[in-house]
This record gives C-alpha cells, sequence and structure tokens, in this order.
C-alpha cells in the first residue's frame, strides 16, 4: 500500500476525533462528562436536549471512542474512556481561549454580567495558600465531589450553600470552585458569599484543571 495511502487512511480516522468534538452539545456532553459518570437521562437534563438528541451525540462521541458506556439496571451509564480527553478538550479550550477573540470577549460578558470582581487560578490559589488560611470550598453536586474533588475542598453544593453559611468562618477568606471557567456554580455561590459578608473569591479552574495539572506534575 502506497505511504500516501496510508497517511490518508490515518488523518480520516483522526479526523473523526475532530468531528466529534465540532458540535457544541458535544463539547458540553464531554465536559459534564469530565467530572463523573452520568446516564442519557441525566446529561439530558445537564445540557437541555431532548434524550433522542442526546443519545445521538454520545454515539457520535462513542464512535470516536471519547466516551465508553455500560448498562446499569434500566440506565445507559456514559463515561469518559481516559484522561487523554480531557486533555484535547483542555488543549483546545487553552487555544480557543488565547487566540479567539470572540471567546475572550464572551468570557468578559460572563464575568461582567455576573460581577465577577476578582477571581484567581490554580496556581494563585496555591501560592495563597502559603500565606493565609483558606477554605476552598467545592459547590458542584455532591456526587461529583464524590467522584473526584481537589484535596482539603469541603462539599457545599450551590443548593445547599445558604442553609449552610453558619458552618462558614468570616475570618477567612473562602474560595469557590466549580467544574471550571465556564460553570456558573462557583458564580453564583461567591455572590450569595459576598451579599452575606464573607470574603469570597471564585476560582475559575476546576477539578479538572487540578487534575491535568497533577499529571504534568508526575511526568516531571
Amino acid at each position: 500500500m502506497a505511504t500516501s495511502s496510508i497517511k490518508e487512511q490515518v488523518y480520516q480516522e483522526l479526523s473523526r476525533v475532530t468531528h466529534a468534538i465540532s458540535n457544541p452539545k458535544r463539547m458540553e456532553l464531554i465536559d459534564v462528562l469530565s467530572q463523573k459518570s452520568y446516564s442519557v437521562e441525566e446529561l439530558s437534563n445537564e445540557i437541555t436536549m431532548s434524550m433522542a438528541s442526546t443519545s445521538q451525540h454520545l454515539q457520535v462521541l462513542k464512535s470516536a471512542k471519547l466516551v465508553d458506556s455500560y448498562r446499569q439496571g434500566n440506565f445507559i451509564i456514559y463515561s469518559i474512556t481516559d484522561d487523554s480527553v480531557l486533555k484535547l478538550v483542555s488543549v483546545v479550550k487553552e487555544l480557543g481561549f488565547r487566540k479567539i477573540a470572540e471567546i475572550e470577549r464572551l468570557i468578559g460578558d460572563f464575568k461582567a454580567d455576573k460581577n465577577i470582581l476578582e477571581s484567581i487560578t490554580l496556581d494563585d490559589l496555591l501560592a495563597r495558600s502559603k500565606k493565609e488560611k483558606i477554605i476552598l470550598i467545592d459547590v458542584r453536586p455532591e456526587d461529583e465531589y464524590k467522584a473526584g474533588h481537589i484535596p482539603n475542598a469541603v462539599s457545599i453544593p450551590l443548593a445547599q450553600l445558604k442553609k449552610r453559611l453558619n458552618e462558614l468562618p468570616k475570618n477567612r477568606t473562602i474560595i469557590a470552585y466549580c467544574r471550571g471557567p465556564l460553570c456558573v456554580m462557583s458564580a453564583d455561590a461567591i455572590k450569595l458569599l459576598n451579599q452575606r459578608k464573607f470574603t469570597a473569591i471564585r476560582m475559575e479552574d476546576g477539578y479538572v484543571e487540578w487534575k491535568l495539572k497533577q499529571h504534568e506534575i508526575n511526568k516531571n
């Protein structure tokens, strides 16, 4: 077989991966599944799409080997195949955030709409934790926290935050995180905390960003 023919076939197979992540809803599905495994029904609610359409998108991702599935009783459960999928999406996001001006504008609009005056990264968190005592809270749903979380983070899901304010000290800085830069849960948490006179800051990075950072550290 000619080398050029093999090359074309390899590129054809690789294009299945790029095609799989070319749809915004499929990118969103990967974002949600990067937190934990979910059923089709749960994913349908998360991305506000019909179960039929959600299932179709999941089949495209599965065909490209980006997600796996298994049956659990009457439900089909989907999960990310491995952390290489997280790296792929992370690289796409990083490239887009740096190179596409429209994304920068949209992120700016998001922060303005949520009145986010200050936010920090994982590196900022590590530096800050060495200088002062902070409280790190994970405001994602509890099952996502149980599936994996940043060490020493306290689970206080956004839906429970208002009832659990008495668990938080007012003499420490509270840093809240959720699913990452595009997640609104931490922004809503910070808004509530600031209204109640807590010193609170949103962390842009989430659990997945922390997980990928650990991979880089371990490689070195």
